[in-house]
């Protein structure tokens, strides 16, 4: 297949050019959970190879990107196919993975900080950049934890394990097998597996490096090195005065291999590559189902009875360790961000097809009602438009910036964040404090609980004034309103 690509690289290209410069655009079926992002970063083409680029994002629609095929067809010249697919958030081969943590992982530290659950997968290709993806992430989360300017005081622990197929080894301890035993709660204990606390960034790096060291890879079609287990990074975050953790995980996935990378290896790596795609299929249907239960716990159209969906969380070793990630009914809050990796070259576009497939089956949008009527005076019915729009009216001195305090939510999507995370985001902008925070946190609070006084039902899911969640200081909203 490569030598037929190789072959009619300038028709591909002239192919390219005739497309239409301004694709129908799609249109989405309802709003994303602000607890689910599924995210896609393009690499770069490398410099040795002779291949185009086949992966086109979309200049005139964000997070949409066009793939064109070259099709061998039988009975005449290779024709063109195309294929488009939609993400929540697209970063194309100039974005870098500070940027990344930025937009992405950012908001999962100070959210397993205060107690809740956050997880990260990198998902792909061997040799589409996940573990240099996760690496920097690793380092990037270490300085935030590490640098003092998250509040409280925390004990933070370590542990990070590799798992192939149903085996799993501790990476921190020179790969001694760990056994995964399910306790009397139901949740999966990695007994065996060391963890260690950690005090500075340069303990967390040095571990993070010695995890890799001993992490297990084997030669590809694609990648002399690739990643051919999942490799599991746990960051517990104790706070000694109540006694709570708070869960971060990093987790850097199995690279999935094409068919002629099984046929180049044999029997083997054909049984690890069933076990790979087996376990993250399951992974699939368990990230989606917590998704559409959150998204059925949220909406105020859920009939009486209805049933949760059904989250087949034993059906591998990976998933049984995440269990209290996918509990749609933990006690535990959760945010997870789903980053597929894939490489633009057209000898790859048909696992790059696969992984962004992958991707968009994670999507679970929720639909609009159409009983809610935008009103002006009541946040909670806003759409992200206008709530950015009422951002930028009235707090511009010092700025809160719009586009990272409600990148993406709904008013009622905005309600449901934690009052911890709504000034986490404020103080992100430029000459924001935390002052400044906590009063643009109570004035929105304030116009939806007059809005409530004033008889406006308040939809399930959506807090109230007296919930915990709401600011304390709300005298502080006459220093700091325009």
């Amino acid at each position: 297949m490569e030598q037929f690509y190789l072959k009619n690289v300038a028709r591909y290209h002239t192919l390219v050019e005739r497309i239409d410069p301004t694709p129908k655009p799609r249109i989405p079926a309802g709003t994303a959970s602000p607890n689910m992002v599924v995210s896609a970063r393009i690499r770069p083409l490398s410099q040795d190879e002779d291949f185009p680029s086949a992966i086109y994002p979309r200049s005139v629609q964000q997070n949409v990107v066009d793939i064109h095929d070259l099709y061998n067809h039988p009975k005449g010249n290779p024709i063109l196919k195309s294929f488009d697919y939609q993400v929540d958030q697209l970063f194309n081969p100039e974005s870098t993975t500070d940027e990344i943590y930025e937009r992405l992982v950012a908001d999962l530290v100070p959210f397993a900080w205060n107690g809740g659950i956050g997880t990260l997968f990198a998902y792909g290709q061997t040799g589409s950049g996940k573990t240099f993806t996760v690496s920097r992430l690793e380092q990037l989360v270490a300085e935030t934890l590490m640098n003092g300017t998250l509040e409280g005081d925390r004990e933070i622990h370590m542990t990070i394990i590799d798992l192939a197929g149903n085996a799993a080894f501790d990476l921190l301890s020179k790969r001694q097998p760990v056994s995964l035993l399910e306790d009397s709660f139901g949740f999966t204990q990695m007994v065996g597996a060391k963890e260690y606390q950690v005090r500075n960034k340069e303990e967390m790096k040095i571990l993070v490096e010695q995890a890799t060291s001993f992490r297990r890879t084997a030669s590809t079609f694609k990648n002399d090195a690739s990643s051919r287990s999942h490799a599991i990074c746990r960051i517990r975050i104790k706070d000694p005065a109540t006694g709570t953790d708070g869960l971060l995980y990093l987790i850097d996935l199995a690279g999935s291999e094409g068919a002629r990378d099984v046929a180049s290896h044999g029997a083997d790596r054909m049984r690890e590559t069933r076990e790979i795609n087996n376990s993250l299929s399951v992974l699939k249907d368990c990230i989606r189902g917590k998704a559409e239960a959150d998204a059925l716990q949220s909406s105020a159209r859920r009939k009486p009875g209805a049933k949760m969906p059904h989250i087949p969380f034993r059906r591998s070793a990976l998933t049984k360790v995440l269990k209290h990630v996918f509990d749609p009914v933990g006690a535990q809050k959760c945010k997870t961000v789903v980053i597929a990796c894939v490489n633009p070259s057209l000898a790859d576009v048909g696992p790059s097809k696969n992984t962004l497939r992958f991707a968009e089956l994670l999507r679970v949008l929720i639909p609009v009602s159409g009983k809610m009527v935008s009103d002006p005076m009541v946040p909670v019915t806003w759409t992200n438009a206008e709530l950015r729009e009422w951002i930028m009216q009235n707090f511009d001195t010092p700025p809160i910036l719009p586009h990272i305090v409600a990148s993406r939510e709904s008013g009622a999507q905005f309600f449901n964040l934690t009052g911890t995370e709504i000034e986490y985001r404020c103080q992100k902008c430029p000459g924001v404090r935390i002052e400044h925070a906590k009063a643009f946190r109570s004035k929105i609070w304030g116009m939806q609980a007059e809005a409530q006084n004033m008889g406006w039902p308040n939809p399930k899911g959506v807090l109230s004034q007296t919930d915990d969640r709401v600011g304390e200081n709300s005298d502080a909203v006459e220093n700091f309103v325009r």
